[in-house]
């Protein structure tokens, strides 16, 4: 008896943890932030992706902070970012 219940709770644990969640792990690997070309993933601190060099961060113009390169204005100056230039 005490078998089928560790059973039936093991799987109670997976169906909760792992099934419901599209058997997506919450680990630190999947939560990395994936390259906008290639989708391997990269550091959050990388400028550039080390497999196709896409960028992944610039420089703004305005105040100098280092922003994603996706983005269109800028958190820390409210501006809006050039997106021809890539620093």
């Amino acid at each position: 008896m005490t078998l089928f219940l560790f059973i039936l709770a093991a799987i109670a644990i997976y169906y909760i943890f792992i099934y419901k969640d599209g058997g997506k792990s919450r680990g630190v690997l999947n939560n990395k932030k994936k390259c906008p070309n290639c989708k391997n993933p990269v550091e959050e601190s990388f400028n550039v992706c080390p497999v196709c060099k896409e960028t992944l961060k610039k420089k703004c113009e305005i105040c100098g902070e280092k922003v994603s390169a996706e983005w269109k204005y800028c958190p820390y100056c409210e501006k809006p970012i050039n997106r021809s230039e890539a620093k």
